[in-house]
């Protein structure tokens, strides 16, 4: 009986740590037996130091994990085990985020209301979902490691170029040269403007005398200059007229040409009769005969006239 007694103790104490074990282990891992979750793929262009496991959060929130990380082509794809009831849509923002102060990574995505809703993995289908990557710690830390090495080119830099020019002595003797060159200019450049402070201030004296003078001019002939310039406006306007009375009769000109060219009026039937330009050529012709006739017998009348005549005694 007593024994009996034992192997019941045993029995339900081992019984009761394997119901700790395992609701400890789901509480660690923040999981729920109710929950369903469904896989989402998401392609990055890198994700930097992420790992198998990392959080996935959604506005924040922790609702899933990473579940698988392969290379696609040059692309990283990352399978997401992502509780159902988070709304994935074509609106949502994926990214690779810094989660701790140690370049910790994880899977943040901010939801929108907006988009069409992506459907999860099947064993038959898979959707892509385009994903973006931040720059955290480490990236931070590495950049720094360029930018100090950057800095310590520049130091040298700088340390030659004082090593040139002030810790050289040359340097400094042509220096003081220079200087005081610049110092001798600038005091004879003092002493011209003394010496010729007059003829400067005679010479602006004159030049205001000139622009009042000539503001006076254009003042006393204000309505003159305003005449000139409107006949010079109505002689614009009356050229303008005239050229567009040259373009009319252009334009008529040419219009007359064309109807005459064309057969209409009179002139044009001339222009085409060929029957008239023979009947005018044969005309001349027998007006140049008859012309030729008279001619001859003109002569021949001088000459009866003349061989009929006596002479007087």
């Amino acid at each position: 009986m007593k024994k009996t007694n034992v192997d019941l103790i045993v029995g339900a104490s081992i019984l009761t740590s394997l119901f700790i074990l395992v609701a400890g282990v789901l509480w660690l891992k923040e999981a729920s037996v109710a929950q369903r979750m469904v896989t989402y793929t998401v392609l990055f262009r890198e994700v930097g130091t992420l790992q198998l496991g990392d959080p996935v959060f959604a506005n924040g929130v922790k609702k899933g994990t990473v579940a698988k990380i392969g290379l696609r082509g040059t692309e990283v794809a990352v399978v997401l085990n992502v509780d159902n009831n988070v709304p994935i849509t074509d609106s949502t923002t994926v990214a690779v985020v810094n989660v701790g102060l140690l370049g910790e990574r994880g899977i943040g995505a901010t939801l929108t209301s907006a988009g069409k809703k992506v459907p999860h993995n099947t064993n038959t289908d898979t959707v892509f979902i385009r994903g973006r990557f931040d720059s955290g710690i480490s990236e931070a830390m590495g950049m720094l490691g360029t930018v100090l090495a950057q800095a310590e080119t520049l130091i040298v830099n700088v340390a030659d170029v004082l090593e040139a020019t002030v810790a050289d002595s040359s340097f400094i003797h042509k220096f003081h040269m220079m200087m005081g060159r610049l110092d001798t200019i600038s005091n004879v450049t003092n002493r011209m403007l003394i010496r010729n402070e007059p003829v400067l201030n005679a010479a602006m004296a004159d030049l205001k005398t000139v622009s009042s003078d000539l503001k006076a001019l254009v003042d006393r002939n204000s309505a003159g200059l305003d005449n000139i310039v409107t006949g010079g406006q109505d002689l614009m306007v009356r050229g303008n007229m005239m050229v567009s009375q040259a373009e009319s009769l252009v334009v008529s000109v040419q219009d007359v040409i064309k109807r005459i060219e064309s057969g209409e009026g009179t002139l044009g039937k001339l222009y085409k009769n060929d029957e008239f330009y023979e009947d005018i050529k044969y005309t001349i012709t027998n007006i140049d005969s008859l012309v030729n006739e008279i001619k001859n017998d003109a002569l021949h009348l001088r000459v009866k006239i003349g061989f009929g005549k006596k002479k007087k005694k």
